[in-house]
């Protein structure tokens, strides 16, 4: 009987018995990639370390963390109080510069004073009050040159100050001063705390009523 081929590998001395072991390195998709438990475990600790260290010094001072965060609110308050302040004194050299120097009416420095007053006591108030004012006189102005406006449109500052630009009843100064107080007023109404001081809403009510008797004039 013919030897199997089996028995002829063996015989030839070219069979070799397969391990029984399993060797990871041989099975397909393994080798560079492959990553045994050890290492599994050294790059999870060091994945980890940093979020763990975070979250034990967070716990290890919240309550140092909690007390400064009154300042750092404060610092953020002060940064846009800073901004006003900077802006608004902005304005007041152009308004200065701009506009010509004209005589205020009594009526116009009846509603100064009583601006000023509301400033000493809520100088946001005032800024508010006095933006409010300033847009009432230029849509004043709009009717006394005839300008035809519709409801919509008397709602809205900036197209109102846009349309007496375009005709010629704006100076390009008082156009860009309109837009200026504008948006110092909408910071004030955005901000969540007290960003005006009573001296920068002093100079806001002057600018307004500097510009104000500037429309008058003309």
């Amino acid at each position: 009987m013919p030897p199997t081929n089996r028995c002829l590998w063996a015989t030839q001395g070219s069979f070799v018995a397969p391990s029984r072991r399993y060797n990871p390195t041989r099975h397909p998709g393994f080798g560079a990639n492959y990553m045994d438990l050890r290492t599994f475990i050294a790059e999870l600790v060091k994945a980890l370390a940093w979020p763990l260290t975070v979250l034990i010094v967070l716990v290890a001072f919240r309550r140092s963390l909690l007390d400064l965060l009154p300042q750092l609110r404060k610092l953020k308050y002060d940064k846009f109080e800073f901004q006003f302040a900077k802006e608004i004194a902005e304005v007041e050299r152009r308004v200065q510069t701009s506009l010509p120097a004209v005589s205020e009416k009594p009526s116009l420095e009846a509603v100064r004073q009583k601006l000023i007053s509301l400033a000493m006591s809520s100088p946001g108030a005032a800024v508010v009050e006095a933006a409010r004012y300033l847009e009432s006189e230029l849509i004043e102005t709009a009717s006394r040159h005839k300008l035809d406006l519709t409801p919509t449109v008397r709602d809205m500052p900036r197209v109102v100050a846009a349309l007496l630009y375009k005709d010629g009843l704006l100076t390009e100064a008082q156009h860009d001063l309109v837009v200026r107080l504008r948006d110092l007023r909408n910071e004030v109404t955005h901000s969540t705390s007290q960003i005006v001081d009573i001296e920068r809403a002093v100079s806001y009510v002057d600018s307004v009523i500097r510009l104000i008797s500037s429309l008058n004039a003309e």
